[in-house]
């Protein structure tokens, strides 16, 4: 007897800062359509909201995920000016100390391993002793979600088995790459970051810093799915955040989980119908929906 092997399905969640709260509404709107992960990919901000995804996959569970992210702030991750200048003035590694974020993953994140978790879940983060990127599958949850969000500079890095760790969206911005050589052939990329032309020139050193790495990160995940779309189908969703906010910028919140929601929404019916919605780029290899290969739903625009 032949048995067929099911092609897995994954969601690859990017990092993004505030703008992470636009994943939630993209979960919304997969869940709604009956789209569920066999695993998920997290990176940075990623991490967290895959975490509670693999935890449990249902939409009652994501719609507690949207209150939890409506009452985040500034104030609640300890992201006060005077604590970066005191920071600065003693030579700290990082501008905070990184207390408040691990205070919200251990007042919210309610499994304690991976091993808890009823989807498979792999983070993302750099090890900074060895080099190299890492991938957590196994043990102590918290400790690797808070190492993917250590953004260099602004958040300490994270010991794990005496290895330092950080941020790993410098080298998988959106998890792509990682759920590809997991094996993955049907990959859902929620992409809360953004790139193109700017309206105006930028005026901060926070901003220039955060728009050189999203035009980074934009152009790799590009590159991934030029190379490998023929072969492998992912949907690329990513609406437009806007250029004007820092990603440390909550004050967004509610119109970005509003928005990832309408822009998913939209996007899946566009591919359900075999149409690209308006304004989807057209990466190399990539074809219409139904065609099932290469997909890509970005939204294209040149931000608001």
């Amino acid at each position: 007897m032949i048995h067929w092997r099911r092609d897995k399905t994954a969601f690859a969640l990017s990092g993004g800062g505030a703008r992470g709260a636009l994943q939630v509404g993209m979960l919304r709107a997969l869940l709604e359509h009956g789209i569920r992960p066999d695993f998920v990919v997290g990176v940075s901000i990623g991490a967290w909201n895959g975490a509670w995804l693999a935890h449990r996959p249902e939409l009652e569970w994501i719609e507690r995920l949207d209150d939890v992210w409506r009452q985040v702030s500034r104030q609640t991750l300890d992201l006060v000016w005077w604590r970066a200048a005191r920071n600065m003035v003693r030579r700290r590694p990082s501008l905070y100390e990184g207390s408040g974020l691990a205070r919200l993953i251990s007042r919210h994140l309610r499994a304690h391993d991976f091993e808890d978790l009823e989807v498979p879940l792999h983070v993302v983060a750099i090890n900074l002793t060895m080099g190299a990127k890492a991938v957590f599958s196994r043990g102590p949850l918290a400790p690797a979600v808070l190492a993917s969000s250590a953004i260099p500079g602004i958040f300490p890095p994270v010991t794990i088995d005496e290895h330092q760790h950080v941020d790993g969206g410098m080298v998988d911005p959106t998890g792509l790459d990682t759920a590809i050589e997991l094996g993955a052939r049907r990959i859902f990329v929620l992409d809360s970051g953004y790139a193109g032309q700017l309206p105006g020139p930028l005026a901060s050193m926070n901003a220039i810093v955060d728009h050189t790495f999203q035009v980074a990160a934009q152009h790799r995940t590009q590159w991934t799915i030029q190379q490998m779309g023929r072969s492998i189908e992912i949907v690329h969703l990513r609406p437009s955040a806007g250029f004007l906010r820092h990603s440390m910028d909550f004050g967004a919140t509610a119109s970005y989980l509003d928005e990832g929601y309408r822009y998913t929404v939209k996007a899946l019916e566009a591919r359900r119908k075999g149409r690209r919605p308006a304004g989807a780029s057209r990466g190399s290899g990539a074809r219409l929906p139904l065609a099932g290969r290469g997909v890509v739903c970005s939204s294209g625009r040149r931000g608001s």
